[in-house]
């Protein structure tokens, strides 16, 4: 994630609050301007999200989340995504950047060791908000998804290739 910083320029990631508590994770992302979002009282998260829209707005800053509001283990499809950043785009007229990362086959998913291996990140046509109200929420997300969820499955079977013949994974079952 933060190999991207240097080429998105001004933005605020979101994060669940107990990501901070993580040495030397926490900090790090703390001190790049991650904003960490309580998750265990949803209005009071919602709110956080409204209020980093507003500065976002006002300071012109780009804000980074995954959709899915959790990390997904699956890795043959992305999981439903969550209203909140759609609504935050919606509410804002802001634009969505799809961002899709492909699978990250190199993580031992048992043991949360990174071993050593390659990513694919596509960012996708940005998704205009303009003129849309809390009633078009519902559609933009499935738009959205689709969207990610083909770029998904390419960029799956494009890092598969490219595993050795020997490589100890299935990632497309």
């Amino acid at each position: 994630m933060f190999n991207i910083w240097e080429v998105v320029n001004k933005m605020a990631a979101i994060a669940k609050k107990e990501l901070f508590y993580i040495w030397p994770f926490g900090l790090s992302a703390y001190l790049a301007g991650v904003v960490f979002i309580d998750r265990s009282n949803p209005k009071n998260a919602y709110k956080q999200l409204q209020q980093t829209s507003d500065v976002m707005v006002k300071s012109k800053t780009k804000i980074w989340l995954f959709p899915e509001g959790t990390r997904n283990k699956d890795y043959t499809r992305i999981k439903p995504f969550k209203k909140g950043a759609f609504n935050i785009a919606v509410a804002a007229q802001v634009p969505i950047i799809p961002v899709v990362f492909s699978p990250y086959y190199f993580i031992n998913k048992e043991k949360y060791i990174f071993n050593k291996g390659h990513i694919i990140i596509q960012c996708l046509e940005p998704v205009p908000t303009k003129g849309l109200t809390m009633d078009d929420v519902p559609e933009l997300i499935n738009k959205v998804h689709q969207q990610m969820s083909a770029t998904y499955k390419e960029l799956s079977k494009e890092v598969v290739n490219a595993l050795p013949a020997d490589y100890p994974f299935t990632l497309l079952g």
